[in-house]
């Protein structure tokens, strides 16, 4: 009897871990400010506007120029850094871009059989081999906007520790019903992730004079709850385009899918 009512606990967890979970990624900063629901860097001659809510998180950004007179961006100069990490922006070499062109059309063919649809399709592709810019030109009051080319998240997912704290809320979909969050939160110098943005400014694309700016972040949270929870209630209909609410999404976070194997339930019980 025991022996049962313990496979069926076990049955029970690994069917709670069936469902789909995402984890939600929160961010912190040491030298940006939180303005309209995103980090945000300003000094005299530029402002920086950052949004990282990707799957896995890519950086992205916005260099607006604040001057009446251009600014250029040498990326050669500039890097993303990664737990301590350099990762160029810029390197010196030609990459090859391809592109595909796929076009079909239908046509009635009565002599094959009455009221058979007949389908021909032609596809045609072609590459171009490009060098990437090294120098960004930005014209007076005006913005530019550039993703990182990096995850933040590198992993399959994040190990949230299995004796986490959790809370217990309604669920978003279905307010009737509750749902569990569990979540681990971090210092700056106990943050598995610490990410930075450092550029190199200048007032004319062969100046010796320049500026830096240099932004960090870093993990501050992981939540791990169901999906449902997370894609909150939906909207619309297969006609229109089913939409969903999404109240965890914001510029300053970025979220995961995980496998049922890696839910806090699965780990806590079964990798013991």
């Amino acid at each position: 009897m025991k022996n049962f009512l313990f496979a069926l606990f076990i049955s029970f967890m690994f069917s709670s871990c069936a469902k789909r979970y995402i984890q939600v990624f929160d961010t912190g900063t040491m030298n940006t400010k939180l303005s309209d629901s995103t980090w945000v860097f300003e000094n005299d001659s530029v402002k920086i506007t950052y949004d990282f809510w990707k799957v896995k998180g890519v950086m992205s950004f916005d260099v607006f120029n604040k001057l009446d007179n251009p600014i250029y961006i040498d990326w050669k100069s500039s890097s993303f850094i990664y737990n301590g990490n350099k990762l160029n922006y810029w390197i010196d070499e030609s990459q090859t871009s391809m592109s595909s062109y796929y076009r079909g059309y239908y046509y009635n063919a009565p002599l094959i059989f009455p009221g058979l649809n007949k389908y021909d399709a032609v596809q045609t592709s072609s590459s171009s081999t490009f060098k990437p810019e090294r120098i960004t030109f930005i014209p007076p009051k005006a913005n530019y906007n550039r993703q990182s080319g990096f995850f933040l998240m590198r992993d399959d997912y994040y190990p949230i520790n299995v004796k986490c704290n959790s809370i217990v809320v309604s669920r978003n979909d279905k307010r009737k019903r509750k749902t569990k969050i569990c979540f681990e939160e971090f210092t700056y110098d106990k943050s598995p992730i610490k990410f930075r943005n450092f550029l190199t400014f200048s007032f004319s694309e062969t100046s010796q004079q320049l500026f830096f700016t240099d932004n960090e972040f870093y993990l501050s949270s992981v939540k791990e709850m169901d999906l449902k929870h997370f894609l909150g209630k939906s909207t619309g209909n297969f006609t229109s385009g089913k939409k969903h609410q999404m109240p965890f999404a914001k510029r300053t976070s970025f979220y995961k899918r995980i496998a049922a194997t890696e839910c806090i339930g699965y780990r806590k019980y079964y990798r013991k």
